[in-house]
């Protein structure tokens, strides 16, 4: 993995698009790419797991990174369609590059909010506030991504329509993919964790449901989720209270 690469990533986003759309040593580029994104997206995996403990972490270290290949494999080809439709004569290696950068350095931002994430399992803020600030990040990282992706792009307004679409698809793709692949924390309440739970409603819908969770807002027809910070050793605590 190269450093360099690493810091152009981080310091020169217009840099790195240029030599994804010029061609300029892609294979440095998408090796460093791979094992940033492995990495990286391992090492927040890991951190989401350590609020359950145990197997979770080795779990959600896995299927983090799991995730955001799987997403890869599925809108690439998309983004090549999407780019030529627009008028942007890309070559397949380019998209893939673009991409891979992209992914790269939201991955890096993922790394940048786990002492964060690290701080807030620590502190025992709760499950929901976790899955919370989970999400943030990647929100966060997802803004990262997108500035490698619209300076490889252009700016004229079919630029902006593209990287929309692409932006778009992947959310879609990489939060629907998560979702089928969780649990990553793994539910206090649970007296075991299976490695992937069966399948439930959205992603769209379930990130709504815990964002109210987490105020104290709780569904009356979800009532797992009121117990979501309650420890199943714990027969004191009710629905609703802070663990």
């Amino acid at each position: 993995m190269s450093q360099a690469t690493l810091s152009e990533l981080l310091r020169r986003p217009g840099e790195m698009a240029a030599r994804c759309v010029q061609e300029r040593d892609l294979r440095g580029l998408t090796g460093t790419s791979l094992i940033a994104i492995a990495t990286c997206s391992a090492l927040f995996g890991a951190t989401i797991g350590a609020q359950r403990g145990g197997f979770q972490i080795l779990y959600s270290g896995l299927k983090v990174p799991l995730a955001s290949f799987v997403t890869l494999v599925v809108c690439v080809p998309a983004y090549y369609a999407f780019a030529h439709v627009f008028g942007r004569t890309f070559s397949l290696r380019s998209v893939v590059a673009l991409t891979l950068a992209s992914l790269a350095r939201a991955s890096l931002v993922l790394v940048a909010a786990v002492p964060v994430l690290w701080w807030m399992i620590d502190s025992e803020v709760g499950y929901h506030r976790t899955a919370v600030w989970a999400a943030i990040a990647y929100a966060l990282a997802g803004l990262a991504a997108l500035g490698v992706m619209l300076r490889g792009l252009g700016r004229d307004p079919s630029a902006w329509l593209t990287a929309l679409l692409f932006v778009g698809l992947f959310g879609l793709v990489g939060g629907q993919t998560a979702w089928v692949l969780r649990p990553y924390l793994g539910r206090p309440s649970q007296a075991s964790v299976p490695f992937m739970r069966a399948p439930d409603g959205v992603f769209a819908e379930r990130l709504w449901t815990s964002g109210r969770s987490s105020v104290g807002l709780y569904d009356e027809l979800d009532p797992e989720a009121a117990w979501g910070d309650c420890d199943a050793r714990d027969s004191s605590c009710q629905p609703g209270t802070r663990r």
